[in-house]
Parts: structure tokens; sequence; C-alpha cells
């Protein structure tokens, strides 16, 4: 597995698709960290203080905060699926997937290298905006960003394993394709949530049909409305799509129920990816 992911990694690198979105998300970082430090020294954040106290005055953001709240972990998100959407599905198209699987490593292992470079590939846009915020924050002196805690490391993998769930599901469609375009439509339905609203509403559909055989009701749900749709949904508290929009609250703090949901998610993902990849004619 290690020699398939250092292949998978070292054709990632080389892409310059990769440091063009990067470089993207970088710009929304600052973009976003500048109109919080403007809000901060307008009439939101100090308007209770006078000039002359302002020394000595500071706010403490953390890191979850920053990158939750104002919708920048969704662009997060979305680029970083964008990114793995075209790169695999031109990867599976040129044949480089199946020479690697070629070898003496098995399919598992192929999409073992898969979840690895996922969740590396995401924790480099957090470094990413991180860095980012910690550039431009010495320009208002009135903000201060707090280090990564405990809270803030649950928080990462929190968004880590939503990013696996939908990225390995975005793999396993470039996997069956071959083909950009499909791939990309697959993952846009898989990162604004709606699959999971399709889903929820088929089951709800499904459970007052068949009240008369016992099937359960929907567990306990939660409004899901995309950053890049108007709509608002119900979806069960436990899928990414209602996990991500709770992360972009205030005090988000995820819980091991709340990871352990999303992992098991994941690790079924990386299953569909198993199961695809053993096509011969890949």
């Amino acid at each position: 597995m290690l020699n398939l992911f250092r292949a998978l990694w070292y054709c990632l690198v080389r892409n310059r698709a990769l440091w063009g979105f990067l470089i993207l998300f970088a710009v929304i970082m600052v973009w976003d960290m500048v109109s919080l430090g403007q809000n901060y020294y307008g009439q939101e954040g100090f308007r209770n203080i006078p000039p002359i106290y302002y020394e000595g005055v500071t706010v403490t953001l953390d890191p979850e905060g920053y990158l939750g709240e104002g919708g920048v972990v969704y662009f997060l998100v979305l680029l970083a699926l964008v990114f793995v959407a075209v790169f695999f599905a031109e990867e599976f198209r040129a044949g480089t997937c199946r020479s690697l699987m070629a070898g003496p490593s098995s399919r598992r292992d192929f999409a073992l290298a898969l979840a690895v470079t996922v969740a590396l590939l995401t924790m480099l846009f957090v470094l990413v905006g991180l860095v980012a915020v910690y550039a431009v924050i010495p320009r208002f002196p009135l903000l201060d960003v707090g280090l990564p805690t405990g809270r803030t490391l649950r928080w990462a993998l929190q968004l880590v394993l939503i990013v696996e769930v939908y990225g390995l599901l975005t793999v396993a469609v470039a996997a069956a394709t071959k083909r950009p375009a499909p791939t990309v439509a697959a993952m846009l339905l898989l990162a604004t949530g709606q699959v999971e609203v399709l889903l929820t509403n088929l089951y709800v559909i499904a459970t007052q049909l068949g009240a008369v055989a016992g099937l359960p009701e929907l567990p306990a749900a939660t409004d899901v409305s995309s950053a890049f749709f108007e709509t608002a949904a119900m979806v069960p508290t436990w899928l990414p799509a209602a996990q991500l929009q709770w992360m972009m609250g205030e005090g988000c703090t995820p819980m091991a129920g709340d990871i352990a949901s999303v992992a098991l998610l994941a690790a079924g993902a990386l299953g569909v990816v198993v199961l695809v990849t053993r096509r011969r004619a890949l």
C-alpha cells in the first residue's frame, strides 16, 4: 500500500491544478479574514468599546471558528472534491490507475492508498487555510488567533472523514465512468447534500407507504441548506451533510458519536471503491 500511496501522491503533487486550487483557497481565506477583521473594527465587534480603550483589548478566534463560520468550510470541501473528481477521472481514463493495480498489490491496498491520499489532501487544504490566516491576522491588532487544541483536532478529523465519504464515492464514479463530466456531476450532488436529501425523502415515502410493515420512523434530523442552493431540507443528523452544516456553527465540537457515525460511512465508501475497482475492465 505504501508504494501505491507514494505513486498516487507523486502524480498528485505534479499536477499543476492542485496548486491552483490551493492558491484559490488561500485567496478565499485571506478575503474572509480581511472581511472579518474589518467587521470587528467596525460596528460589530467593538461598538461598545471607546477607541481610547482599544489598547490591550483582543478577540481570540478559534481555528475551527474561522474555518467553519462564514461558509469557508464549504469552499474547502468543494475545492478538494472538484480536484479529486477531475484528477482521478483523468487518471482512470489514461490508464494510470489500472497500471498501479496491475502490480502485486491488491485492489484493497489501492483503495486504502486512495483513502490516505484523500485524507492528506484535505489536511493540506486545512494547512493552507491556517497559513493564510496567520499571514493576515497581524494586520488587525485587536484580533488574535488561538492555537489548535484537542477540540480543533476533533473538528479537523470530522472534516477529513466527511471529505473521505464524498471523495471515495467520487473516485468510485470515476473508476466506473472514466469520464470527468459525470464524475464532477456526481461529486456536486454528493458535496451539496442532494443525494442525502433524495435518500431521506425516499425513506420517508417508504415509511409512510409501508407503515403497516413496521418500518422505523426517520431518526433525529436537522435542516441542511447548502451554500450553493437556497433550498433547505431535513436529513438525519448522522449523515455528512448534516454534520457539515453543524460544523459551520459557532462553538461546534464534534463528539465521539458524531465522529464514529461518519467513520462508519467512510468505511462503507471504501468498500464501494474496492467493489468497483474489482472490475477487470478498468
